[in-house]
């Protein structure tokens, strides 16, 4: 057969890859490549390509552990707890279903903002919509439920939920690219790696710095490390604790066998790796256009001060308790190289972007990135609540019972039912902050479990790999930037200033070396006996 009929048998069969594309493609990433794009420009576009590569080979090893086996007892949940350890096994189940309970609650709150801001919705009561979105999120869990050819609908509209989110923001940097506003060079320039990142500033700012005299080793510490957080933080968070569970599932509800090996090898690759790529390498486009390292570029006046205030607080220490006329005097008479770099360096939120290109988009800007962010809100919105039947049913025992399933994927659609309560102030603060904490701290340990699986005498026999020394290689790289990925995260926890904060990410700093000493402990000793 040759290469193109192969790849056109391949995509009728898909499906597992794209559901892992649809949930990746959510909020996270919507504003890790807002901000890749302002303090990187299209230096950073290397970054998630190389990120979703690493997340990409340990998914590739997964489906291979679940395709290896035959009978569904030997599912990889069962595996674990039968060959690592069951106190992993269940680490992994808990902090899937914590991921998808917290974080689907920001799905829709996403989808909300989506609606409300951009697409008309300004009137309707923030609960009619997410009422209409639990409708919606239920009922197309019902159909995925049911016998392949009924949840063949789902599929399909995630699929094209993914496809849409894609082709809109492809469409943005078309419009841009047509306008003169894109440096092609630049762009491929900025393909190529660089870890430089990690310890100064990219090229563009080091003109504003030096404008800045006394404070140019403040400004330079900054960017540096704002720069290397977000690097940091986009190889960990590429694929999420949820789709290391998630993927056995939807592979065996496909009733793919060993056989299939390679197939689910190609659909991780079109189905996730490249939707993901070209999806957040067209953000970072969009955004490195119109915000990186402009002093005159559109800003929300909430992020430049949040910058501002943190300059002025290293010359005013005292600045936290100035009255609100107090403070306003002292932004206004900053020097205005530091007022230009705040301008530059704010976050900014998809509302921003659109209103930037209002001028090369005209009023339609708004409808374009809502409809590209209600796409992202909705696909992985619905894959929270897949995830969640999923582990449900398997924390109680029985993964086929389809009332189980149902029951599990309305948990996490009822948190997001009530975002407007959950997802704003300090509730938002109090459970995000455990739940990232958590899952920061399993997901290298969920890369582990894997990577000894695949290496497990009893658990895989004539099935691990036969080119032993480069998987393992692959892996150990992809497991090597996890843990420092995660470790990174949770030392910034730990420096944070609210106690709160810095309690979750001791808890996360001293359980995960002795989760991965229990692991491997219990595994070298299951494998002796």
């Amino acid at each position: 057969m040759s290469f193109f009929n192969q790849l056109r048998s391949y995509s009728k069969q898909s499906g597992p890859g794209w559901i892992q594309a649809a949930v990746t493609l959510g909020g996270g990433t919507l504003v890790s490549a807002l901000y890749l794009g302002v303090i990187g420009g299209y230096e950073f576009l290397w970054l998630q390509p190389l990120a979703m590569l690493m997340g990409y080979i340990m998914l590739t090893a997964i489906s291979h552990v679940t395709l290896s086996k035959t009978d569904f007892k030997d599912r990889p949940f069962k595996l674990v707890e039968k060959h690592v350890s069951k106190p992993l096994a269940w680490g992994w189940l808990f902090a899937t279903v914590l991921a998808n309970v917290v974080f689907c609650s920001a799905q829709f709150a996403l989808a909300t903002d989506a609606l409300q801001g951009s697409l008309g919705f300004t009137d309707v009561n923030p609960f009619v919509i997410t009422f209409f979105l639990f409708v919606i999120g239920v009922s197309l869990m019902w159909l995925f439920s049911q016998e392949s050819k009924v949840s063949r609908i789902v599929d399909g509209f995630i699929k094209s939920l993914v496809a849409l989110i894609v082709l809109s923001f492809f469409g943005v940097v078309i419009v841009i690219g047509v306008n003169g506003d894109i440096a092609l060079s630049e762009l491929l320039n900025g393909l190529i790696p660089d870890f430089n990142a990690l310890f100064k500033p990219t090229d563009s700012f080091t003109e504003a710095i030096e404008l800045t005299g006394d404070f140019e080793g403040y400004w330079s510490g900054y960017i540096s490390g704002s720069q290397r957080d977000i690097i940091i933080g986009a190889f960990g968070t590429a694929v999420g604790i949820n789709m290391t569970f998630l993927l056995p599932y939807t592979l065996l509800k496909k009733k793919w066998k060993r056989e299939d090996r390679t197939v689910a090898r190609y659909d991780l690759f079109f189905g996730l790796l490249i939707p993901f790529i070209l999806g957040a390498s067209f953000l970072i486009i969009a955004s490195a256009s119109q915000f990186h390292a402009k002093k005159d570029s559109f800003v929300n006046e909430q992020a430049y001060h949040e910058v501002l205030d943190q300059r002025l607080e290293r010359e005013h220490p005292s600045l936290k308790s100035l009255s609100q006329d107090e403070l306003i005097h002292l932004r206004a008479e900053a020097p205005q190289a530091d007022k230009d770099l705040s301008v530059m360096l704010a976050k900014r939120t998809v509302t921003d972007l659109s209103v930037s290109l209002r001028p090369i988009l005209g009023d339609g800007s708004k409808v374009v990135f809502g409809i590209g962010v209600l796409a992202m809100a909705l696909s992985t919105m619905l894959v929270h609540m897949m995830i969640n039947g999923y582990a449900i049913g398997e924390a109680l025992g029985r993964p086929n019972k389809k009332k189980l399933f149902l029951v599990g994927a309305m948990i996490p659609a009822f948190t997001g039912f009530i975002s407007p309560i959950l997802w704003s102030g300090q509730v938002k603060t109090a459970l995000a902050v455990p739940a990232s904490v958590i899952a920061t701290t399993l997901l290298p340990i969920a890369y582990l479990i894997f990577f000894l699986l695949m290496n497990s005498r009893k658990a895989m026999g004539a099935d691990r790999p036969k080119k032993k020394a480069l998987t393992n290689g692959l892996m150990l790289v992809a497991m090597g930037i996890a843990s420092f990925a995660s470790v990174w995260a949770l030392l910034s926890k730990v420096r944070s200033e609210v106690a709160y904060e810095q309690y979750f990410g001791w808890i996360g700093i001293i359980g995960l070396p002795l989760l991965i000493l229990i692991g491997t402990y219990s595994f070298l000793k299951k494998e002796k006996i």
